[in-house]
């Protein structure tokens, strides 16, 4: 009878040690249900676009199912699923870290195009930090989100570095900025239609004329609108002709349909990926949600990147184009 009981409490004992049964197996298979689910859930985009903002963590999914995966093959349970979950979070933030440029010692001079895209925030007053980093990274031009009226200052403050710009603070509810190491044949903006506010400026680089945009979309909860949006945009940036660069806050990552048709829309390849938002957590970014896209005729040559954010919640993203051939050179210049 002692026997007994012994091994039948040493069962139980060595059942909560292993934890792959009890509460913790249970935590484990409910994480890795939840997992899975939020993986499949934006196939079904098509019948309701409130999927898609499943879409936007399929990253962290992808962690949560490792994690708990592990957790139940080795019967370690959430001892094991929890810290390694915390670490794939961790380690995200980490690989966008070994994309951040401490800057640049040298403009481009060899046709490349250094492209700034930066949402400084509309509660960032600390101009000189904006400032700094933009002559720390010495892009070709750079479009700006969030910029609210006192962030006027810099236009002059930049002036120097960046002599050409333009905004659209004049439209309703349209808080953009461009500037430009080169000149500006023209720069026009619009809000209040179908589409996101946005820039058009037509660059007249030394590799020929290239039509510039910078935007803004929506975000969650406004998946209908933004979706609307970005439809809109396509359709108008699609009957632009000439090498186009598209640069902006978007509120989407790669793996969500709104960015995915808005290239597919203006065949405009992505060139961005590496996590950009939020700022204010620290060095721990986890969305990549500011983006570039530009014309198959360029083709990326350093980057992409990721600088300081200055005060922001978002960091500034940058990267180098280059025209591929001459050919594509010759049509920008007609």
């Amino acid at each position: 009878m002692q026997a007994a009981n012994g091994q039948s409490a040493g069962q139980r004992t060595d059942g909560k040690g292993k934890g792959g049964s009890g509460s913790g197996a249970f935590l484990c298979k409910l994480g890795l249900l939840g997992a899975l689910t939020g993986l499949a859930l934006p196939v079904l985009t098509p019948w309701w676009l409130g999927f898609d903002v499943f879409s936007q963590f399929t990253i962290h999914f992808i962690i949560l199912a490792v994690a708990c995966a592990l957790g139940l093959f080795t019967r370690q349970g959430i001892r094991l699923a929890l810290p390694v979950a915390i670490a794939g979070v961790l380690a995200l933030s980490f690989w966008a870290y070994t994309h951040r440029v401490d800057g640049f010692a040298n403009r481009t001079d060899d046709g490349r195009i250094r492209v700034m895209s930066f949402n400084t925030w509309a509660r960032n007053k600390d101009l000189k930090a904006i400032a700094a980093e933009v002559r720390r990274q010495k892009p070709d031009i750079v479009g700006m989100m969030e910029f609210v009226p006192p962030k006027q200052k810099l236009l002059n403050e930049l002036k120097d570095e960046l002599p050409n710009v333009g905004h659209c603070m004049d439209l309703p509810h349209c808080y953009l900025a461009f500037f430009s190491r080169w000149p500006i044949e023209k720069i026009s903006g619009k809000s209040l239609w179908e589409g996101p506010p946005y820039l058009h400026a037509v660059v007249r680089t030394p590799q020929g004329r290239v039509h510039v945009f910078v935007v803004h979309t929506l975000r969650f909860p406004w998946l209908g609108s933004q979706m609307k949006q970005v439809r809109a945009l396509a359709r108008l940036i699609k009957r632009v002709k000439g090498p186009k660069i598209v640069m902006g806050d978007f509120n989407s990552t790669p793996f969500s349909s709104m960015l995915l048709t808005f290239e597919r829309g203006t065949r405009l390849p992505l060139r961005t990926y590496v996590p950009s938002w939020p700022a204010w957590a620290g060095p721990l970014p986890q969305l990549a949600i500011d983006h570039i896209l530009a014309s198959p005729v360029f083709r990326t040559v350093s980057g992409p990147y990721i600088g300081d954010n200055a005060g922001s919640d978002h960091y500034p993203v940058i990267l180098e184009l280059k025209m591929k051939d001459a050919g594509a050179k010759d049509a920008a210049l007609r």
